[in-house]
C-alpha cells in the first residue's frame, strides 16, 4: 500500500509484487502481561512489540503520485522498525462498563542505497505515513435501565507526518518550491467524540426477533480533523489547504435486528 497526506483525495495506491518490486518482509517479537483484578471484573493488559521490516515500499524524492502508469519507476524498497507499548484497562460487565487504551508506537523507515537515485533524508531514518506516536480510546457504556442505555465512544491520535514546503528560490528563470526533509512535520492532531442512545426492545425469551434502536451523533463536537494538508500554486504563491472528511457532527438512527 502506497499512501500519501499530500494528496487532495483521501485514497491509497495497491501496488502487487512484479520482478521490479520485492514483496515486503518481516520479523516481529511481542511480549505481553496480562492480570485480571477485583475477582475477573477487571481486565488489564501491558504488551510490548518491535518489528525488523524489509522491502517496504515508498515513494522516490519527487515521484508523481496520482494518476502514474508506471508507479514502480517511481518507488524504491527501504527498510525499517516498528516499536511500541499498549496498554488496556477493561471492565466488561455492571452497570458501568467500557474500556480505556492507551497505544505509544513508532514507525521509522531508512533509504541508504545510493544505487537507487537520491537518497531520502541523506539515508537517515524517517518516519513513515501513517507513524502516529500516540493513540488513546475510551470507550464507556453506562446502563438507566433494562431497556435504556448510553454510549460514549472517544479517541485521540497524533497527527500523521507529512513534508511541508518551507521555502522558495529561482532556478533557470522560474521560481521554485524548497520542501522539507521526508515527513518532518505533522498534520494537526485528530480527536472524536461520538454519542449514542441505545434503546432495546422487549425482553421476552420466546421471541424469534430482537429489536432494538440506536440515535446518537458522530463527532459530537464538530471537529474539523484533518485528512489530509495540500499546497497548491495558485496566481504566484504557494497556497495550503486542509481536507476534513466529516468536519461537522452527524446525526443518526439504526434499528437493529438480532436472530
Amino acid at each position: 500500500m502506497l499512501s500519501n497526506t499530500t494528496a487532495i483525495a483521501p485514497t491509497d495506491i495497491w501496488k502487487l509484487s512484479d520482478p521490479n518490486i520485492k514483496p515486503q518482509r518481516g520479523d516481529q517479537v511481542s511480549l505481553g502481561f496480562y492480570k485480571n483484578l477485583k475477582s475477573n471484573t477487571i481486565e488489564t493488559s501491558v504488551e510490548l512489540y518491535y518489528k525488523n521490516i524489509r522491502d517496504y515500499l515508498d515513494y522516490k524524492p519527487g515521484a508523481t503520485l496520482l494518476l502514474n502508469q508506471q508507479i514502480e519507476t517511481d518507488v524504491i524498497n527501504t527498510r525499517g522498525k516498528a516499536y511500541g507499548v499498549e496498554f488496556l484497562v477493561k471492565k466488561p460487565g455492571g452497570k458501568l462498563n467500557g474500556w480505556i487504551s492507551y497505544t505509544y508506537s513508532r514507525i521509522l523507515l531508512k533509504s541508504d542505497n545510493p544505487d537507487l537515485g537520491i537518497l531520502v533524508n541523506n539515508g537517515d531514518f524517517y518516519p513513515a505515513n501513517y507513524d502516529k506516536p500516540h493513540d488513546v480510546t475510551l470507550t464507556g457504556n453506562f446502563r438507566l435501565t433494562h431497556r435504556f442505555s448510553i454510549s460514549l465512544n472517544s479517541t485521540y491520535s497524533t497527527g500523521r507526518p507529512i513534508t511541508l514546503p518551507i521555502g522558495r528560490y529561482y532556478y533557470a528563470g522560474s521560481q521554485r518550491v524548497l520542501y522539507s526533509d521526508r515527513n518532518a512535520y505533522r498534520i494537526p492532531d485528530y480527536f472524536r467524540t461520538d454519542l449514542s442512545i441505545n434503546i432495546d426492545g422487549n425482553h421476552k425469551v420466546h421471541q424469534k426477533t430482537h429489536g432494538s434502536w440506536t440515535i446518537g451523533f458522530y463527532n459530537l463536537l464538530g471537529r474539523r480533523n484533518p485528512y489530509s494538508v495540500y499546497f497548491v500554486s495558485e496566481n504566484g504563491l504557494i497556497n495550503g489547504y486542509k481536507l476534513s472528511i466529516f468536519g461537522s457532527v452527524i446525526p443518526f438512527i439504526n434499528y437493529n435486528i438480532r436472530f
